[in-house]
Formats: C-alpha cells, sequence, structure tokens
C-alpha cells in the first residue's frame, strides 16, 4: 500500500531544531570561546496519530484505545479530576423502592433480601467495602473512561439468589454479526474467544452507534488536545525557570600577541588563560564573587518583561484547558478553576450539568432495578423493584423550598376558582 503523507500537525510537532556541527576546517585559536556551553538536548518523543485518536478499527487498536484512555486519566491531572467529577456526580446515593402490589410481609421480605445482597454484590475483600454504592462507582468510572460497561451475574451455590456481580474488561471485548444480523459480543483471553450470550451478562455502551456496538469514552474526544497541553506545561515549566533563574555570559578580551612570540606559543597562550578563566568561573558557589582581570566581562542572561510572559503562559495555558474540559462536557468553575463567573452562571452550568447526569443515570437504575428484580424472582417473590437516585443538594435547598411553595400557592389558586381538580392538582404537586 502506498505510504500516506503526515499530517500538517503531526509534521509541525515532530520536527525539531538542528543545530549544526562545527567545522574543523573554520577552526581559529579562539574558536572554543565562540560557541556555547551546551548539554545533550532532551528529544521530545515522537508519536503517530493512531496513538491518540482510535477509529472503529481492529481488536488491538480498540485494546490499547481503552489503555490509553486509563493512563491518560490517571496521569494527566485534569482529566483525573474530570473522570473523578463525572464519576462521583453520577453515583449520587440511591434507594430502592417496591412498587407492585405485593403484601406486607413480602414488603419487608423483599427489602430485607436486597439489603442482604448489597452486603455481597460487589464486595472488596481488602477493604471490606463493597455494596451497590462500590458497584455503582466502578460502573460509571468504567463507562467514562472505557466508554462501555461489562459484567456478568454469578448464583449463590444454592441457586436461592445472587452472589455477586463481576466486571469484564472492556478492552478484551469484541463484536461481530451472527445469522440474524445481530450483533454476537466475545471476550478474547488466552485461551481463545468466549462468547458471552448468557442471560447474566450486562452490557452498556456509552454513545453508541447503529453500525457500532463500542461505546465512546469521555476522553477520546481530547487525546490529542491534552497531549498539545502537556507540551505546553513542559515547556512553560521550562521557560519559567529560566526566568527565575538567569544565565551568567562571561566574554573574554582575546590577548595580544606579542612581538617575538610565534603563532603556536601565542595560541597555546590564549587557550590556556581561556581555559582556567572558564574553569575559575565554573567553581564558583552560590555566595561567591568573580574576581578578574578587565579584558573578562560577566553579564546575565534573562528574558525581559517577566510578566507580561507569565501572562501569556496563562493565557494559551488556560485556552487549553478549557478546550480539554470542554470535550469532556465539563465547565471549568466545575474542577476547581474560577474565572470570575457569577454565582447565578455557575449555577445555571451546574444544572445544565446535572440534566446530562440524569440521563446518564436511567441507564444505571435499570442497571440496578436488573439486578434487584432477578434477586427477588429467585427468591419466589413476585414484585417490581425501582430504583432512583438523590440529587438534591443543600446549598439551593431555600430556593426549592421558595419554587415549592409559590407552586403549592398556585395550584390551591387553581383549585379553589375550578379552574382544576382535585385529582389534576395532586398530580402537579406529586409528579
Amino acid at each position: 500500500m502506498p505510504h500516506s503523507p503526515q499530517p500538517w500537525w503531526q509534521r509541525l510537532l515532530s520536527r525539531r531544531q538542528i543545530t549544526a556541527a562545527p567545522d574543523p576546517s573554520r577552526r581559529t585559536p579562539f574558536s572554543r570561546a565562540a560557541g556555547w556551553s551546551t548539554k545533550p538536548k532532551a528529544q521530545r518523543p515522537d508519536f503517530t496519530e493512531h496513538e491518540w485518536t482510535f477509529a472503529a478499527g481492529s481488536m488491538t487498536e480498540r485494546a490499547m484505545a481503552v489503555r490509553l484512555h486509563r493512563f491518560m486519566r490517571d496521569q494527566i491531572p485534569i482529566l483525573k479530576a474530570v473522570v473523578w467529577t463525572w464519576t462521583r456526580l453520577a453515583a449520587a446515593p440511591s434507594r430502592f423502592e417496591v412498587v407492585d402490589g405485593v403484601s406486607e410481609a413480602d414488603k419487608n421480605r423483599s427489602y430485607k433480601l436486597l439489603s442482604d445482597l448489597s452486603r455481597r454484590i460487589h464486595p472488596d475483600r481488602l477493604t471490606r467495602f463493597g455494596g451497590f454504592d462500590a458497584l455503582l462507582i466502578q460502573y460509571f468510572d468504567a463507562l467514562f473512561t472505557d466508554g462501555a460497561v461489562a459484567g456478568e451475574l454469578t448464583l449463590l451455590p444454592s441457586r436461592t439468589g445472587l452472589n455477586r456481580f463481576d466486571f469484564i474488561d472492556a478492552a478484551s471485548l469484541d463484536f461481530s454479526h451472527d445469522k440474524k444480523n445481530g450483533w454476537q459480543m466475545f471476550q478474547r483471553t488466552q485461551e481463545g474467544r468466549i462468547t458471552l450470550d448468557s442471560d447474566a451478562v450486562y452490557y452498556q455502551p456509552l454513545d453508541a452507534e447503529a453500525g457500532r456496538p463500542y461505546g465512546k469514552s469521555l476522553l477520546s474526544a481530547v487525546g490529542f488536545v491534552a497531549r498539545v497541553e502537556q507540551e505546553l506545561v513542559r515547556d512553560m515549566q521550562k521557560s519559567m525557570h529560566n526566568a527565575g533563574y538567569h544565565r551568567m555570559h562571561v566574554t573574554i578580551k582575546p590577548p595580544v600577541q606579542g612581538l617575538a612570540e610565534t603563532d603556536s606559543d601565542f595560541t597555546a597562550r590564549a587557550n590556556t588563560y581561556f581555559d582556567n578563566t572558564v574553569r575559575a568561573l565554573r567553581d564558583f558557589d552560590v555566595d561567591d564573587n568573580p574576581v578578574t582581570w578587565d579584558d573578562v566581562t560577566i553579564t546575565h542572561i534573562g528574558p525581559e518583561g517577566q510578566v507580561t510572559g507569565s501572562r501569556n503562559w496563562y493565557l494559551n495555558h488556560r485556552s487549553m484547558v478549557e478546550d480539554v474540559i470542554a470535550g469532556c462536557h465539563l465547565a471549568p468553575f466545575m474542577l476547581g478553576y474560577a474565572y470570575g463567573g457569577t454565582q447565578t452562571w455557575a449555577k445555571f452550568k451546574y444544572e445544565m450539568v446535572g440534566r446530562q447526569i440524569a440521563t446518564l443515570q436511567r441507564a444505571a437504575s435499570r442497571f440496578c432495578e436488573w439486578i434487584a428484580n432477578i434477586e427477588l424472582a429467585l427468591a419466589g417473590i413476585d414484585a417490581e423493584v425501582k430504583h432512583t437516585f438523590d440529587n438534591r443538594l443543600d446549598f439551593d435547598r431555600r430556593e426549592r423550598y421558595e419554587t415549592d411553595r409559590a407552586l403549592t400557592d398556585l395550584v390551591l389558586r387553581q383549585l379553589e376558582s375550578g379552574l382544576i381538580t382535585l385529582g389534576d392538582a395532586r398530580a402537579r404537586l406529586n409528579p
């Protein structure tokens, strides 16, 4: 296959500043004084497009994408804060409610069964922390990082209830069309490919498409920008370091050749004087002062306008940070970046994020209801369980109280005026 040309941005980022080697044929007696004292440049690692953006390619590429997104989540502070924030917002306190018409005894027994199930559904044998709270945290963490959640329910040895829910690594999943033109899910292991067609298997992708059952990671849209942001931070660190610690520039005036001095003797004397001066300057401590003849001049090299330079770095980095956060569907203030936004604007942004959270929690509630209803069915209880999240916060309790009171007054006035019935009033106050 013909080799495709490099993208323009890849050629730009992989460009290196080349320093020409000195030409031996042009060497002068004072050539050692005519250059910089340098050290080997730290080469930035080359990267190609497929390392930061992935299409629906082979199984190896998708597995590499999952591992890359996990690495980005763990190593890049902004993305770690993004996944942490989304996960903790989505995994709000939740509860089960038996809503089907069953006897009071069966309802109490159902709550007891669900309480016992919570102790073993997702236990951590080391920290003794488990339950549906821990299950949902890992659920949303995998959903946002890997773009999909997969797992399998197991039964107790007595087959009278569920034992636990074991997560399946999304990096090991693959799909293919079956004979009915549907999707068949597989898991690739060292022993081979395992077909996952059991009713106990659960799979939930994030933003899957009709022709692509693989979900999309929350970090898939920010890989390239995150790389640029990290390069900017690295360059900024070097620039700010040099701005705070100035370099010295030492210039030595060449000596005058004596009348009876041969060229070789003059060159040896000049180079010896130069080497002795350099050696003396290298041995300086922080609190030492140089003492030389007046043919040696010492100046410092440092950037001018440090405040302006720092401001430019700040604006460039801020734009990169905002681009990364925007790709993760969050507002900067939710990650601790305050740019002077008003309280009303911040509340509006949080309300917008809350509505996005609610759409993600619906799928998680169906997941919990699926588990709970199976548990009750195995126990012989014909009941239906509803799972709900509590996203209420205390900071806006007063505003919600005022809103509820105004709505109640309005509904009562409409009821007294005969505009609505008692049933309509109850429906509006208890949606």
